[in-house]
């Protein structure tokens, strides 16, 4: 048995060319049909997520200064509403303080118009009772005369007299 182990142990030259050989065509089409679209397929994926992470800061910073201006409105529309509502507080102080003012000018126009209709009733009184006075004086006076003077009935008419003034 005659076996040659230093052949074997050896690969063959044309064998090794070969397998060179198939090895090279097999990595030019690996390179060539799976390695390159591979690459450009990785280089897309990599730009659309890249620009997806552009757009979503774009749209973050967007909202950030949305946000901002949607307060600053919101400050300004409550500064309106106040100032709103200090303008109507005031004018509707204002309208108070007139109703107030006309209440009272007609309150004191009555009560110095009651004030001369007393005054005017009180002279006319006046009036009616000097007349009345006039009158009963008269009358006594023609009593007095009418009749004898005696103190009894002098004091007598002189009550009766006041007596009538009085009442």
């Amino acid at each position: 048995m005659n076996i040659d182990i230093a052949g074997k142990l050896f690969p063959n030259i044309t064998t090794v060319i070969i397998q060179l050989c198939s090895t090279g065509i097999m990595l030019f089409f690996f390179k060539k049909f799976l390695w390159t679209p591979m690459q450009a397929y990785f280089e897309k994926r990599a730009n659309f997520i890249e620009s997806t992470i552009n757009e979503a800061k774009e749209m973050n910073e967007k909202a950030k200064t949305f946000m901002v201006e949607s307060e600053e409105q919101a400050r300004e529309s409550a500064k309106e509403y106040r100032g709103i509502v200090e303008r109507a507080k005031a004018d509707a102080l204002k309208v108070r303080d007139d109703i107030v003012a006309d209440a009272k000018k007609e309150a004191s126009n009555k009560l110095k118009q009651a004030e001369r209709e007393i005054e005017a009733e009180k002279q006319q009184a006046k009036e009616e009772m000097k007349e009345e006075m006039v009158g009963i004086a008269i009358e006594v006076a023609a009593k007095v005369l009418s009749k004898e003077m005696n103190s009894k009935e002098n004091q007598q008419m002189v009550e009766d007299f006041v007596e009538k003034v009085v009442n």
